[in-house]
């Protein structure tokens, strides 16, 4: 003999369960958020510095003078897809700065073993600098380019609320909208409404002649 079960509690439950249960998502949609990759503030710089010193590599062992500076575009371009929208303000002052750390650390190593040391790596600086401002252009733009409609200009404004927040300052009274009366007499009296202020007593001088 078969048993009811459409009135077991287990049963119920198990059934709303399933009713209440969201649907799942398309394999392709699962596939691409699986694929997606985010990164902090912090990781988008790893990733130009990294792609920086790789270029500066091989332009140093092949004598590629434009590897640096088209590995560092592509690190850019990496880096600003990559970085979660919360962070693209950190990475849009990041890219120059670390351009320059990559091309003075190549040069103290190649200026290792010069006369003047000092001299030498300077030079190589400027020399290093002046044939990649191009490139550091190129780079820059597409950084700020790409950042605006990902949500740059929210960071900004998020920025200057927590600066307006955390200025000591805010609320304080200016001193130059003070009046005169009020900075001289830093103590001041109330008078009763209706009461007329005491008759002043005559100097001492008066009254003795008197």
């Amino acid at each position: 003999m078969a048993t009811d079960t459409r009135g077991d509690p287990e049963t119920v439950s198990a059934r709303r369960r399933e009713t209440t249960r969201p649907p799942a998502a398309p394999p392709a949609e699962r596939s691409r958020a699986r694929s997606a990759v985010t990164l902090t503030g912090r990781g988008g710089t790893a990733v130009v510095l990294a792609c920086t010193l790789l270029g500066a590599v091989i332009g140093g062992m092949f004598g590629l003078r434009s590897a640096q500076g088209l590995f560092f575009v592509v690190g850019c371009l990496l880096a600003v897809l990559a970085t979660r929208r919360t962070d693209l303000l950190t990475l849009v002052v990041s890219p120059p700065l670390l351009f320059f750390l990559v091309t003075l650390v190549s040069a103290l190593i190649g200026s290792v073993g010069e006369k003047s040391f000092l001299l030498s790596t300077v030079v190589a600086v400027a020399a290093k600098l002046t044939s990649s401002v191009p490139w550091l252009f190129v780079g820059a733009v597409l950084v700020v380019l790409i950042a605006v409609p990902r949500g740059l200009p929210a960071n900004l404004r998020d920025l200057s609320a927590r600066v307006a927040a955390d200025n000591p300052f805010r609320g304080r009274t200016s001193l130059r909208g003070r009046k005169k009366d009020e900075d001289d007499d830093p103590v001041r009296w109330d008078e009763s409404p209706g009461r007329l202020p005491a008759a002043k007593a005559p100097p001492a001088e008066e009254s003795a002649g008197e």
